[in-house]
């Protein structure tokens, strides 16, 4: 989703979906980091993996929306 295609208020929108979506994903890291669940080491380290690169991707998208709108408001 790019977001000069979006209204305002959709980019808002994606902005608090994204974080929302990015801080569960924080703290079910935070629970594989400490070892939580699962008990298998290598289904772990690919949970985590994944985790982490999704993470970065709604930090991505997060820094794209974030300057689609300081852009339209300069």
């Amino acid at each position: 989703m790019q977001g000069v295609n979006l209204t305002d208020d959709e980019l808002w929108r994606a902005i608090a979906e994204n974080t929302n979506a990015m801080s569960a994903l924080v703290n079910e890291q935070l629970g594989l980091d400490e070892g939580i669940t699962p008990n298998d080491p290598d289904k772990r380290a690919e949970l985590m993996r994944s985790h982490l690169q999704t993470i970065d991707k709604y930090q991505r998208e997060y820094q794209d929306y974030t300057a689609e709108l300081r852009r339209r408001y300069r």
